[in-house]
């Protein structure tokens, strides 16, 4: 067998792997499972498109925002040794939200949260020039912070 053969080979193994274990479904989603529960999570063959902000209770944005906060002043802008924290909260919050809005209520809450770091970080941006995420600051700087209020203006 020569080098050629050998190198044919292997391609050709390839191609019957990447073929094999990569089903074809429409647009790169996997099929879901029909046995599952409707829970109203299942988001095959969704896009970024698809989900849309609904309406939250004030306790949730709250939560959602005390979260974002509590990240930067433990763990300075990073999740922490759990790192789950706000994924428990909105598994915990989807009880109370009909099956048809789950899907968007996780994914509004996930904005808030990703909104809030960010003002959070250009809070502490303006207050130290050159902070990086994950870097030692003095957290008390922090009680000056309004919530929900941007700093760039």
């Amino acid at each position: 067998m020569t080098i050629t053969d050998m190198a044919r080979m292997m391609m050709n193994a390839d191609r019957y792997q990447c073929g094999g274990t990569q089903p074809k479904y429409p647009n790169g989603a996997a099929v879901s499972d029909p046995n599952a529960p409707d829970d109203g999570l299942d988001i095959t063959g969704m896009t970024a498109a698809d989900f849309h902000i609904i309406p939250v209770s004030k306790e949730a944005e709250q939560a959602v925002r005390d979260i974002a906060l509590e990240h930067m002043k433990k763990y300075y802008g990073m999740s922490g040794p759990d790192g789950n924290d706000l994924g428990n909260f909105i598994k915990s919050y989807y009880k109370q939200v009909p099956v048809s809005d789950r899907a968007n209520a996780g994914w509004t809450l996930n904005q808030m949260h990703r909104d809030e770091a960010y003002r959070l970080y250009d809070f502490v941006r303006s207050r130290i020039p050159g902070w990086e995420t994950g870097q030692w600051f003095d957290t008390s700087i922090l009680d000056e912070y309004q919530r929900g209020v941007d700093v760039k203006a």
